[in-house]
């Protein structure tokens, strides 16, 4: 199996190069980075949170894309975002960034693209209505683009950068979906499919399979099958549990899935009844305080639904499920530190690497 690094872009630059250096011994495929405007904790928290020391704001997020300018050229791993949308960027700036990346970076890049998520575009009054309806009609003309270098309708528009590296070929487009519409146009469109959102390995599997329909029936070959794996990396699970349990703060990443996950576990989900998770989840809207009174009443398994937490043993077991499932390659996102801090990150390096090589040994189906 294909095993990546994702790397949060946040200030200041010698973490995200530290991570970086991480990727490169643990012999990551691809490093990619995550398009944010907004961070995914309140920011009236961020100073009790344990990842404080390491960042000023939890909105610090860097420009995914200037960043892996700077990125690509101290690797040979490819580079890629995971994911931007279609509702701030549209497809003759996005083929621009990523033609221009593919040259810039030693090792290429990769484009991830979804139909985005609300933090990043209510906040700063982007139209989030119908999020479908932008990507879908985007992806043609960004298709196109990528493809032969003209828009669908010809005319004046087009790029005269190249379209392909002689040593690497094209950039490749991968769609972040999870709903029919959206699994529809990965297989229409997409090089490869990126989900992020909690699903069981079955439903996986079922979403691979409706892809690889889609992908049939438009005559192109099946998209290479990734995993966005949020990981909290410990001496084991119970560990994590413990630090959980004297910093309750961290629990505070279950607000990222959906109020019906919630119910599951008896509690209601702070932005109401139909959250449905990230996609929804606007982390400033919501009362610091309640927060605060709500996090010890969360149980790690609740942050288990999001969060795959343990060792690089009790990871990779539970990652092996998705194998079965069709899972081709993992994209490691390492939230080690949110309880725990700094100290946290710097004892568990090992362990982190080591997940990448038990990772590396799983057989997709």
């Amino acid at each position: 199996m294909k095993v990546s690094l994702l790397v949060t872009p946040m200030h200041p630059m010698v973490s995200i190069q530290a991570m970086l250096a991480v990727a490169e011994e643990a012999k990551a495929d691809s490093v990619w980075l995550p398009d944010h405007l907004l961070g995914c904790a309140h920011p009236a928290l961020w100073p009790e949170m344990a990842m404080a020391p390491v960042s000023p704001d939890a909105d610090a997020w860097y420009d995914p894309f200037a960043c892996l300018a700077v990125l690509g050229q101290l690797s040979d791993i490819p580079m890629g975002v995971c994911v931007t949308d279609a509702i701030r960027r549209q497809a003759p700036d996005t083929v621009r960034s990523t033609l221009t990346l593919h040259h810039l970076c030693r090792g290429g890049f990769h484009l991830g693209i979804g139909a985005g998520e609300a933090e990043n575009l209510i906040p700063f009054g982007y139209d989030f209505s119908t999020p479908v309806k932008h990507l879908e009609a985007m992806l043609p003309e960004l298709r196109a683009l990528l493809d032969f270098g003209t828009t669908c309708t010809g005319g004046a528009g087009r790029v005269g950068l190249p379209l392909r590296r002689d040593d690497i070929g094209a950039p490749k487009l991968w769609i972040g979906a999870h709903g029919p519409r959206m699994l529809r146009l990965t297989g229409e469109y997409g090089d490869g499919w990126i989900p992020a959102w909690p699903m069981s390995p079955s439903t996986y599997g079922e979403r691979r399979d409706t892809i690889a329909g889609h992908a049939a029936r438009s005559g192109r070959p099946m998209p290479e099958c990734a995993l966005q794996v949020n990981v909290i990396v410990g001496e084991n699970r119970d560990h994590v549990s413990e630090l959980m349990e004297r910093d309750p703060l961290g629990k505070l990443a279950a607000l990222m899935c959906s109020a019906e996950i919630w119910a599951k576990y008896g509690l209601r989900h702070p932005s109401g009844p139909e959250c449905r998770g990230l996609v929804d989840l606007v982390f400033h809207d919501l009362d610091p305080d309640e927060l605060r009174e709500l996090a010890p009443r969360i149980p790690i398994e609740l942050v288990e639904e999001l969060m795959f937490v343990g060792n690089a043993t009790e990871i990779a077991e539970r990652v092996s499920g998705y194998a079965a499932n069709g899972l081709e390659h993992t994209i490691v996102a390492s939230v080690t530190g949110i309880v725990g801090g700094i100290d946290e990150i710097a004892s568990n390096t090992d362990q982190l690497i080591a997940l990448f090589a038990a990772l590396r040994e799983l057989a997709p189906r």
